[in-house]
């Protein structure tokens, strides 16, 4: 197991809570010198003093993760990209994120605030990304409920009979003239489902309405005094994303799907089937299984069009995404269109040096008939290279970092200035360094 450090983290800590270090190594029963070795990353976090150090500032051990704050470095590096600021190495920035926290929160704040630059999906995205894409309190809600209606089979009329009995509320199948999936009317306490809606969407819709009615002050405290929802409409898109989390959780109960999961090593068309569940519904719950104490491998989940917009971005890790620029071409993500249908795998790595394994395939939306656009979205799942074994897609790859694939965050951020692909040239660069004639395509 690699060695923990966290130096720049116990350091933002005790400052925030005007402590000397002698003070907080009285409270840690550590000598001076030895939390100063700590704080200056001189030794590694041991199990002893972390546990120690999350009973004093009350924090959980994820605070002390390498990867809390890449995606707060990467936001930073795009800020400071975006206002011709000074050029700084990911390892710079993290560590200046690291040590000084609410300092980078500052200057990436003005971004944020900008409607132009964030919305209320930016915020409820940041939102569950602080939380590790994993709502403990809803996913065990949602798994007790799915004990008691069973299985696939009789548990969406088991379902529809507790409505009726604990809400009075009564469902009515196969709405023909609905164009969203459900409608609630409060005044005939009615729930219509819309035809062409599978078992496991049936369970879904319901289990999604269930949540407003029966856990409204749970989804209040869940997004109540949030830093990351500062605006009313993300609080009210965010009780959205809870309620259909709830939902998920209802579908595919944790225990169930990651013992499942595990057992056909990640291999998503049978997880797919198994649960009644979409290619895209199965990759996202791949990407919150984060109980403590039975965690599954931290999957990053993406969704996609063609132009490279991202709709959907959950992580049960850290992916150095951009949220101002586009992706990079080279990413499996993008490739997917080309296969339809097929799944792409990429043993991919970032300019940091980290390396990943990524899966994508295209899938398309409901159909509106003849003449009418059909939406469509690649679905991407990747993982660190070191959980790639576990997965059935590492089958035949060449896992080996140096063959990886070199890929990037988006080109305004990205440090490679020889890549063939390169749009424009990476912040503070006045121009594009001529790619040597080897590398351009023929």
């Amino acid at each position: 197991m690699s060695k923990l450090y966290a130096g720049a983290r116990i350091n933002a800590l005790r400052r925030s809570q005007k402590l000397t270090q002698a003070a907080l190594a009285k409270k840690l029963d550590l000598s001076t010198s030895y939390l100063n070795q700590l704080e200056n990353d001189g030794r590694p976090l041991t199990a002893t003093v972390l546990l120690q150090l999350m009973d004093v500032f009350d924090v959980e051990a994820s605070y002390f993760s390498p990867d809390r704050n890449t995606a707060i470095a990467t936001r930073l590096a795009e800020t400071l990209a975006i206002n011709q600021g000074p050029t700084m190495s990911m390892d710079d920035l993290l560590d200046f994120t690291d040590r000084f926290p609410q300092l980078a929160q500052h200057i990436i704040q003005p971004a944020d605030v900008d409607p132009t630059h964030s919305s209320a999906h930016d915020f409820v995205r940041d939102y569950f990304s602080t939380h590790k894409n994993h709502i403990d309190s809803l996913d065990r809600l949602g798994e007790e409920l799915a004990a008691v209606i069973g299985q696939p089979g009789l548990r969406v009329t088991r379902f529809a009979q507790l409505l009726d009995d604990d809400y009075n509320i009564t469902v009515r199948f196969r709405a023909s003239d609905l164009s969203s999936r459900r409608h609630f009317d409060p005044l005939s306490r009615q729930i219509l489902l819309r035809q062409d809606l599978t078992e496991a969407q049936q369970c879904f819709q319901l289990a999604e309405e269930l949540a407003f009615l029966a856990h409204s002050d749970l989804l209040d405290t869940l997004t109540t005094d949030q830093p990351e929802l500062p605006t009313e409409a993300a609080v009210r898109l965010a009780k959205v994303g809870l309620s259909q989390y709830f939902a998920a959780a209802l579908v595919m109960p944790y225990t169930r799907f990651l013992n499942f999961a595990r057992d056909k090593n990640y291999d998503i068309d049978l997880i797919s089937e198994a649960f009644g569940v979409s290619f895209e519904s199965a990759c996202h719950r791949l990407s919150t299984l984060q109980r403590l104490g039975a965690e599954g491998i931290p999957f990053f989940f993406v969704r996609s069009d063609r132009a490279g917009n991202i709709s959907k971005r959950q992580s049960a890790a850290t992916f150095h995404f951009s949220r101002t620029d586009g992706t990079c071409p080279l990413w499996a993500l993008h490739r997917a269109f080309e296969r339809q249908g097929d799944i792409t795998r990429q043993v991919a790595r970032m300019p940091d040096g980290r390396t990943y394994l990524w899966i994508a395939r295209s899938v398309k939306g409901r159909t509106h008939g003849f003449g009418n656009p059909v939406a469509e979205f690649a679905i991407g799942l990747g993982c660190d290279i070191s959980e790639a074994p576990g997965l059935v897609y590492s089958q035949g790859l060449n896992l080996d970092p140096e063959s990886a694939a070199q890929i990037g965050p988006g080109c305004r951020i990205c440090p490679r200035e020889n890549c063939v692909q390169r749009a424009f040239p990476p912040s503070g660069k006045d121009s594009i360094r001529p790619v040597p004639d080897q590398l351009l395509p023929r």
